[in-house]
């Protein structure tokens, strides 16, 4: 066999599990909000998103980078993985503090009329997930991928079938299946931990205040990079709560949510491709013909999907979510133009990492936050959710040609 397709084959057989992988996450929460989308009324589905936003976003702000972090160094580094894990979960278990009181007072200044348990019930699964994200960096670092879809697979079959039974026979509430999807996300957590300290040797907490600013310092640029990333993809949800109702973010919801879901057919090539670039990184002819090659790919699949969003909206919403929420119809109609767009800056924000140039990433982004950002407050008054989409559609195209502006200075150097 030539080296060439030693390596494709490689790659596909790596690529698989990371599919896999990515539809079992994708199934699992569509499986998971779809129960919440039908089960109650828009109003308190909007409730529910605009909380889990609130959540994403402050944990976000506290992610400092640290699982593409722990991801790259891992995959570059011969020190020990769990060494480097440990003073990572350190850092995390340190930022629960900050996270709680930050979410609490935004919540009580804003949303104070919303259930105090609901918020509660809603804050705990989401630093629960940061915790599986990092833990998955390991792993993906270290290319192990089938474990990390055995892992997977295993605690979303208990978690949805303990959710799906407490749903269908015991109408459970809505605060009683938060609890059971925040449990499932702590087996998945313990699922990683052991498998990790097992293979790869002794975990212990490290609070070592030198060592923990040593490595914010090196993570942070990319942190930056990840949290504008999301506050321009999540911040709109929080602008329309307030400029509209949470009906209007339920429905906005459901059609970018479809969008946003669609990205399982490509950001699955993206963990595996992390890697890749950190190890191509000293060879620029080499991560020039990684990204053409998985250009092709990405805009592709981007056509694709658009067309498909584009002409099967109305036919899935009201199949999947009923007609109670046919107002998204229009929305997932004008998100589907973002695909392409999202498609190539997901390839082009993972390539700027991959390369170390993370303060360039930072830069694009946060721009595109605060272009997002003002165009949100200036429209939604006026057009509501359907200038929030039409803004959706903007930025992702913004942040790829951001993106490209960089990888091209740094590739071809004057």
């Amino acid at each position: 066999m030539t080296p060439k397709l030693t390596y494709n084959f490689g790659f596909l057989k790596e690529s698989r599990y990371l599919l896999l992988l990515n539809v079992t996450e994708q199934l699992f929460f569509f499986t998971v909000f779809l129960v919440f989308a039908r089960k109650f009324s828009v109003e308190s589905y909007g409730q529910l998103i605009t909380l889990f936003t609130l959540a994403n976003v402050f944990i976000t702000l506290f992610n400092l980078g640290l699982p593409v972090y722990l991801q790259r160094e891992v995959s570059i580094s011969n020190e020990n993985p769990t060494l480097l894990l440990s003073r990572v979960l350190s850092l995390n278990i340190l930022v629960l503090f900050f996270y709680l009181i930050l979410t609490f007072l935004y919540y009580k200044l804003f949303y104070g009329s919303v259930s105090f348990k609901l918020y509660m019930v809603t804050v705990i699964p989401v630093y629960l997930y940061s915790n599986i994200n990092i833990l998955n960096s390991v792993l993906s670092g270290l290319r192990k991928f089938k474990v990390q879809f055995k892992l997977l697979l295993n605690s979303r079959v208990i978690t949805i079938l303990a959710f799906l039974v407490f749903t269908v026979f015991y109408n459970s509430s809505l605060k009683l299946l938060l609890v059971i999807y925040s449990l499932g996300f702590l087996y998945h957590v313990i699922l990683l931990a052991v498998n990790i300290v097992k293979a790869d040797g002794k975990f212990a907490f490290s609070f070592n205040l030198k060592v923990l600013t040593g490595i914010i310092k090196i993570s942070l640029p990319l942190g930056l990079a990840v949290i504008f990333n999301f506050l321009y993809d999540k911040i709109d949800i929080l602008l329309i709560s307030k400029f509209t109702d949470f009906s209007q973010v339920g429905y906005y919801n459901i059609g970018y949510g479809i969008y946003k879901a669609s990205s399982f057919a490509f950001s699955f090539l993206l963990i595996s491709g992390l890697t890749h670039v950190s190890y191509l990184s000293r060879r620029n002819s080499a991560v020039k013909l990684f990204f053409k090659k998985y250009a092709l790919w990405f805009l592709f699949i981007g056509i694709i999907l658009n067309v498909i969003l584009f002409f099967a909206s109305d036919f899935m919403i009201k199949l999947i979510y009923t007609d109670k929420f046919s107002n998204s119809v229009f929305i997932l109609k004008i998100v589907s133009f973002a695909v392409i767009g999202l498609a190539l800056n997901n390839l082009t924000g993972m390539i700027l990492n991959g390369l170390g140039l993370f303060r360039e990433n930072m830069y694009v982004t946060f721009t595109g936050l605060i272009i997002n950002i003002i165009l949100n407050i200036i429209f939604i008054p006026l057009y509501g959710i359907v200038a929030a989409a039409v803004i959706s559609v903007i930025t992702e195209y913004f942040i790829f040609y951001g993106d490209y502006y960089f990888i091209k200075k740094f590739l071809n150097p004057e």
